[in-house]
């Protein structure tokens, strides 16, 4: 149930661009959810099961003491909710927020031990949750309970990414019309702007040259109102098209100076001395 989507040719229009590429980025397979949490942090992604296959899994991880044992470790897993208790100390007791989507006799956990960023050797318990073969639900929201309930207000916790809801979100995507050049005109009346008073707004208009005039004019019908006649108007889906070039021309020159402000926020950040950090010490 792998949507593989940004390798697909499809180019939604301007006005959903970005909503596109939040999409895409929620369903690119190479990208895990990362969630953290105060006492543990998951992640959802695909991942090999023990044998070979590809699944989708989510990964808990829950931060121990270095002299942990697997003995002190004490697990209790259920369709519905997770207890973990570690050196007799409760880490997790909770419900899942959707009781349909773990595999509880594929799912396992083991203690690892690992290097941080900081360079220390650090041990946790990393729980391999496997979805039920099934399953068409994504975890991308909340794993347990108590997360729905932290949500900050206003926020959307409807939890219905689902294989369906994504292939709905392709299905119904609208492309743009295919690109026309200057001088390519389409035969409907539509493709053609019709002439307007300037004074009013109205379409009642005449457009001709009169015996004194020296060019083409626009007579309103409704008002006396007169103006310039435009001959070399664009048409309609021309018009757009430029549009929509400048629109997107300025939206990649903001995208371009907030990368670079992030840039140079990073360059401008004290670097830490080593030096320093072991005389502390």
């Amino acid at each position: 149930q792998i949507l593989d989507c940004p390798t697909m040719a499809i180019q939604p229009e301007f006005e959903h661009e970005d909503e596109w590429e939040e999409f895409l980025n929620k369903a690119d397979p190479r990208k895990r959810v990362n969630k953290n949490f105060k006492e543990y942090s998951w992640s959802f992604g695909i991942d090999e099961d023990d044998e070979g296959f590809t699944r989708d899994c989510v990964i808990l991880e829950v931060p121990t003491a270095r002299d942990t044992e697997p003995r002190q470790v004490s697990v209790k897993l259920t369709s519905k909710r997770l207890s973990l208790a570690v050196q007799g100390k409760e880490v997790i007791n909770d419900a899942f927020s959707d009781e349909r989507w773990v595999s509880v006799e594929d799912s396992y956990w083991e203690l690892e031990t690992k290097t941080n960023k900081a360079g220390e050797r650090i041990k946790n318990i990393r729980y391999l949750l496997y979805l039920r073969m099934d399953c068409t639900k994504y975890i991308t929201k909340t794993l347990f309970e108590q997360e729905k309930q932290e949500l900050p207000a206003g926020e959307d916790d409807s939890d219905d990414d689902t294989a369906d809801t994504r292939i709905k979100m392709i299905a119904n995507l609208k492309e743009p019309e295919p690109r026309r050049e200057a001088d390519v005109y389409f035969s409907e009346e539509e493709e053609f702007s019709e002439y307007e008073c300037e004074g009013c707004g109205s379409k009642s208009v005449n457009v001709m040259k009169k015996a004194e005039d020296r060019s083409f004019k626009v007579y309103c019908n409704d008002c006396p109102y007169v103006s310039v006649a435009d001959m070399n108007k664009e048409a309609p889906s021309i018009r757009r098209q430029r549009e929509i070039d400048e629109a997107r021309a300025r939206k990649k020159k903001e995208k371009e100076k907030k990368k670079l402000a992030e840039k140079l926020a990073i360059q401008d950040q004290v670097p830490v001395d080593l030096a320093e950090l072991e005389e502390v010490d």
